[in-house]
């Protein structure tokens, strides 16, 4: 029974087991289908164009000193950082900027002219193209550099901003000054004026031309350069065209009238002045410079009566030969030997820079402030004025040159440092701060000379520096640049550069017209009026450039 239990459960066990077998192994009931084996095969992408490879690209140069990698110019780092000066040490960049302006002005006036003065005597340069060349330079030295500085170094307009703000303060402001300053009112001359106006309203025209399409080419600086070299020909010429103009103007008056007329100018007229170039100032005994005023007895007030009645017979003369009048012989050889005695006069006043220890405080306190500028210079630069040290003269101009170099750049810089500081651009800085400070030596001369009652010489002067400005101090700098990155062009875009320029076309062609409708005359109300027009430029030239308002002609 237990057997036949157990054969019975294998047979079960069997027939589960062939069941199971059966599910998996047994085909499965044939239906009408096809089964596709499919393979996916990406799409083939389309054909593309072949591009040309592009040519290795080299490392930019910058064509454009506002497009320089350097956007805040190649400067040394600062001692102070931003928020240090914001703080308050900015102080000492103000004063190291305002000390600068002293230190230009000594090594211009007490070096760097002399040594012009030796180089013309040298070569045998008349007095017109000397004054229209070496002295005009050495007058416009500080902003000639300070334009290379800003094309170079800073890679900003600051030059551009530095030279037009330069300009309009010495037409407006100093001559403005010396209307006010002078005693009495100022008689000018007509001929020194408009020429040099002439040249310079020519050579704005061609700047603002320029100006126009946003940079200056090559041969855009080479035409404002070709503009200087038209003004030193013309100078080379001056006396002869002059004659012609007076001979056409006076042949019908007669000789009397004229003198009467020219008597009144007397004590406006000095014996290079007169009809010579208007940077003469810069070759006369009479520009005294920023040292002389604070550490030597010069009286800048005085009446200088001996000297003007040197000119007086000076005139007198000059009018007798020009008209053949011959018959006041003794008038002319009494007024021959007064000339001769105040060349001579005007020589000794050459006096070599001293280092003596003054006598009265004042005069110490002076010595002391300005020992840290004048000492360095008085060792390294021989003074061509002791006639010792007269055959060193081409170290004293390469000297010179280092030094001016050297005092613009750190002008600039901690210009640029205060303008960084209180937030105000480098042009806005070159046109006010560094405008002013550069031409405070001609401020001084020119009111010095004006008290005097010369008036040619202080506002020809104002003037004629202006044009080596516009056509070397400017143009020299981008040629050189254009030079160095294969004539590329100098970008010159700024907010309000463009109108600032216009402005000063404009006013000067004011200036031009009052004093030819007050007759050639300046007195104070006409004075007061260019303070009043300086003013309304500074404002204009800083409104447009923040662009409260905007240029008509944005460059």
């Amino acid at each position: 029974m237990k057997m036949h239990c157990t054969r019975r459960k294998r047979l079960q066990l069997s027939r589960v087991l062939f069941l199971l077998s059966g599910v998996f192994l047994s085909p499965a009931p044939t239906t009408n289908r096809t089964i596709v084996h499919c393979i996916y095969v990406a799409p083939v992408p389309p054909k593309e164009t072949p591009t040309p490879v592009p040519p290795p690209v080299p490392p930019p140069t910058p064509a454009y000193p506002s497009e320089a990698p350097h956007v805040k110019g190649e400067y040394p780092e600062d001692l102070f950082t931003i928020e240090d000066r914001r703080r308050g040490w900015v102080i000492l960049h103000i004063i190291g900027m305002m000390y600068m302006f002293v230190a230009l002005a000594i090594v211009c006036d007490e070096f760097f002219v002399p040594a012009l003065g030796v180089i013309t005597d040298k070569l045998a340069i008349s007095d017109d193209v000397a004054g229209a060349t070496f002295m005009a330079a050495g007058g416009s030295a500080p902003e000639l550099f300070t334009s290379l500085i800003g094309v170079f170094i800073a890679h900003s307009n600051v030059g551009i901003g530095t030279i037009v703000g330069s300009a309009v303060f010495n037409i407006l402001f100093v001559i403005g000054m010396c209307a006010i300053s002078s005693r009495e009112v100022l008689h000018l001359t007509w001929w020194p004026l408009f020429r040099d106006v002439s040249f310079y309203i020519f050579d704005l025209i061609l700047l603002i031309i320029f100006f126009l399409d946003n940079v200056i080419m090559w041969w855009e600086s080479v035409m404002l350069v070709a503009g200087y070299t038209l003004y030193v020909t013309f100078m080379k010429f001056n006396v002869q065209i002059e004659k012609i103009f007076k001979a056409q103007l006076h042949k019908h008056k007669n000789i009397v009238k004229v003198i009467a007329k020219d008597y009144n100018q007397i004590l406006t007229t000095p014996a290079l002045q007169r009809g010579g170039s208007s940077a003469s100032l810069h070759n006369s005994t009479m520009r005294s410079t920023l040292f002389q005023l604070m550490i030597h007895t010069l009286d800048p007030i005085g009446d200088g009566e001996y000297l003007l009645t040197m000119r007086m017979s000076l005139i007198i003369d000059k009018w007798m030969r020009e008209e053949n009048c011959f018959e006041n012989e003794r008038l002319t050889i009494k007024s021959q030997d007064k000339k001769e005695e105040v060349e001579e006069e005007e020589e000794e006043k050459e006096e070599p820079l001293s280092l003596e220890w003054p006598d009265t405080k004042r005069k110490q306190a002076s010595y002391l402030f300005m020992l840290p500028i004048v000492f360095p210079l008085w060792l390294t630069v021989p003074d061509v004025r002791n006639q010792k040290s007269k055959k060193f003269f081409v170290l004293t101009f390469l000297g010179s040159i280092v030094w001016i170099a050297v005092f613009s750049y750190l002008m600039v810089w901690w210009a640029h440092q205060v303008g960084e500081t209180i937030g105000i651009s480098e042009e806005i800085m070159g046109l006010t701060i560094l405008a002013a400070g550069t031409s405070i030596p001609d401020l001084i001369t020119s009111v010095i000379v004006a008290r005097k009652g010369l008036g040619d010489m202080a506002v020809s002067s104002s003037v004629g520096s202006n044009i080596f400005d516009i056509t070397v101090g400017l143009p020299v700098p981008w040629l050189m640049f254009s030079a160095i990155h294969g004539m590329a062009p100098v970008a010159v875009s700024s907010n309000g550069l463009f109108c600032a320029i216009v402005l000063l076309f404009l006013m000067l062609l004011f200036v031009i017209i009052s004093i030819a409708l007050c007759k050639w005359k300046m007195n104070k109300i006409l004075g007061f009026t260019m303070f009043l027009l300086y003013f309304i430029f500074l404002v204009l030239s800083v409104m447009l450039e923040d662009r409260i308002i905007v240029c008509p002609v944005s460059i």
